[in-house]
């Protein structure tokens, strides 16, 4: 058993060198766009665009597009006769509730042409509110001293202003205000 960074440029070595020999086999251009498949809406999605290659004397254009029933979003539009690797960074869109929407690679050249359309998940972002006072029962007109933490599905506090915090207890029969 080696060590996990060896094995891991094994596979790295091993892809790559298979993607030569392939491309050797092949005439057309490579292209390859790995994405994430489940976005957090409102956060950062950061996506690599390469391709390979590319006839010196054959201008390749690449889009990348968000498909959404309401908007269509250019993420990143290059044309070029060499070979690229770009990365770009984006604000994924902000959903109400759990939303698929469809990302678009096209890549048009004089001798080929190849669109391919994939599926994405944008999660709502769904917040947690914890209250937490000081000890479990207060007697009337006793100080209420608590701490409010709100946060993001993966534990991260999240930025958010309260104007008004209600406590209920668990009858429903007084109900507090800060």
């Amino acid at each position: 058993m080696g060590r996990p960074g060896m094995q891991m440029e094994t596979w790295v070595l091993f892809v790559a060198f298979g993607c030569m020999c392939v491309g050797q086999a092949l005439a057309d251009p490579l292209y390859f766009v790995p994405v994430p498949a489940v976005w957090e809406s409102g956060a950062q999605v950061r996506f690599c665009a390469s391709l390979l290659k590319v006839d010196k004397n054959d201008k390749h254009k690449m889009t990348v597009t968000l498909l959404s029933p309401e908007l269509n979003t250019t993420l990143l539009q290059k044309e070029s006769n060499q070979d690229f690797h770009t990365c770009s960074t984006f604000l994924a869109p902000l959903v109400i509730k759990d939303t698929v929407q469809h990302f678009q690679v096209e890549v048009i050249g004089k001798k080929m042409y190849s669109r391919e359309t994939r599926k994405v998940l944008i999660r709502a972002n769904k917040p947690v509110t914890f209250i937490q006072t000081d000890k479990p029962i207060f007697l009337p007109g006793q100080t209420v001293y608590f701490r409010v933490v709100t946060m993001d599905t993966k534990l991260r506090p999240a930025c958010r202003k309260y104007d008004i915090i209600e406590l209920q207890d668990p009858h429903v029969s007084y109900n507090l205000k800060y």
